[in-house]
């Protein structure tokens, strides 16, 4: 069973210059709790989150940079998520804080 991460939430003198994503990866902590759990997984699978959800290549693009293609990409970043507990809807997740 693999550690829960939790997030600390801190005061921040200027809340509105981290961000305004709906992903909540602006909040205090989500960021590196999200890229913790990243860490964690299956180097495919961390491979296609970090370069999608973390560094925002395109689908296509990742295909290439991997040499795989899209389907395996789609079906690597769905289950990275659900491994890290990543909501498919962005703005899930900065409604559940």
């Amino acid at each position: 069973m693999r550690p829960r991460y939790t997030v600390r939430h801190r005061s921040m003198p200027d809340a509105g210059s981290q961000g305004t994503g709906t992903d909540g990866l602006h909040l205090p902590g989500v960021f590196q709790c999200t890229i913790l759990r990243a860490l964690e997984l299956p180097k495919p699978h961390r491979d296609v989150f970090l370069l999608k959800d973390i560094q925002g290549h395109t689908l296509q693009e990742i295909a290439a940079i991997l040499g795989i293609s899209i389907e395996t990409v789609q079906v690597r970043l769905e289950r990275a998520r659900d491994e890290i507990g990543y909501p498919a809807d962005p703005g899930a997740m900065a409604h559940a804080q």
